[in-house]
């Protein structure tokens, strides 16, 4: 079902550079489903991913594409190591790297992790918004995959995730911090856990029972940039990075026939502006500035713009599932270069 795509590394830097400085624009629209008069071996294969994919999708909060992706030069000093090597490794022999933009229209973590769920902007400007209303991402693969209880988790360290994963108690396992003040042993900032609990969280449960979809919310690194802590930011993202490795051995370590039909998603809620202005991302342009890296047997290769919006459907095709009508404005679309021609049914 992969058509491997060659990608020199260096080949792709420049590509996310030039892609960086152009015009931005929305990701290519193609046909999303397969009509139900699809060749037989087509519905097998879409049968085969929603009975074995899984998909780890990853959040690093307020992260620079510049500093995961080890660009532009702004990240490291003379001597000084790529935050996220083991990631960049990945993406080298076996992924895909986008640049795009938030579609919220505040670059803001509620506004930006609710248009991930449910693949489309919402009203939300802050991060005071109420709960989803609708089925988000999470809801509907509980829904819609041949999945136990407990087989799709959000575990994140931050509460007010819960306003955008879920709109409602639908069969989704959250593991997220309490709403309230700083605790002793907690980070300085409120509703919050360390990420180093988050990911201790995630891996044993993924240890437990691999779930067939897991989102993995971290959030140091953005509550160190608020603080204009840069050494801190750079310890979270290289912490992220140590979890991801983790999470990148256990899907080597699954069955052949499930590794090859499980894919890793980095991504963020939104990005930031140069380092010295990070505290202030709503403001400025560049915090609208987002990138997507995807990571397994199954990714297809290629180079397009993607939005916030494109996650939600682009998941569901990596299940097999065909997206279904969206009526909202910026609906999103599976992106081509990740799942390319991965055949979905309804």
């Amino acid at each position: 079902m992969r058509r491997r795509v060659g990608w020199a590394f260096a080949g792709l830097l420049g590509a996310l550079a030039l892609a960086a400085a152009a015009a931005r624009f929305g990701a290519p629209a193609f046909p999303a489903a397969v009509p139900s008069s699809a060749r037989p071996q087509h519905l097998a294969e879409a049968a085969a991913l929603r009975a074995k994919a899984r998909v780890v999708l990853v959040t690093l909060d307020g992260a620079r594409w510049q500093d995961v992706l080890d660009l532009e030069g702004t990240l490291a000093g003379p001597g000084e190591r790529p935050a996220m090597p083991r990631l960049l490794a990945a993406l080298r022999s076996d992924g895909v790297a986008l640049l795009g933009e938030v579609s919220a229209s505040a670059p803001r973590s509620l506004p930006g992790y609710q248009a991930l769920a449910v693949g489309h902007p919402t009203t939300c400007q802050d991060n005071t918004c109420p709960r989803v209303a609708e089925e988000t991402l999470a809801e509907e693969l509980v829904r819609r995959l041949p999945a136990q209880r407990g087989q799709v988790q959000v575990v994140g360290s931050w509460a007010r995730l819960s306003r955008a994963a879920t709109s409602g108690d639908a069969g989704v396992e959250l593991s997220l911090p309490d709403d309230g003040p700083p605790g002793a042993e907690g980070p300085p900032w409120p509703n919050a856990r360390w990420d180093e609990e988050t990911l201790a969280v995630a891996l044993r449960r993924w240890k437990a029972s691999p779930p067939r979809f897991l989102h993995l919310a971290l959030l140091d690194m953005d509550e160190w940039a608020h603080q204009g802590r840069r050494a801190e930011v750079l310890s979270a993202l290289r912490q992220a990075d140590e979890g991801v490795q983790v999470l990148l051995d256990a899907v080597r370590a699954l069955p052949d026939d499930e590794r090859a039909l499980t894919t890793v998603l980095v991504t963020a809620d939104h990005g930031r502006g140069p380092w010295r202005l990070w505290d202030e991302h709503s403001v400025y342009r560049a915090g609208r500035d987002v990138f997507l890296v995807a990571v397994g047997a199954s990714v297809h290769g290629g180079q397009e713009r993607f939005t916030q919006a494109d996650v939600k459907p682009t998941v569901l095709r990596l299940f097999g599932l065909c997206p279904g009508p969206c009526t909202a404005e910026g609906c999103g679309q599976p992106l081509r270069s990740v799942v390319g021609a991965l055949p979905c049914a309804p």
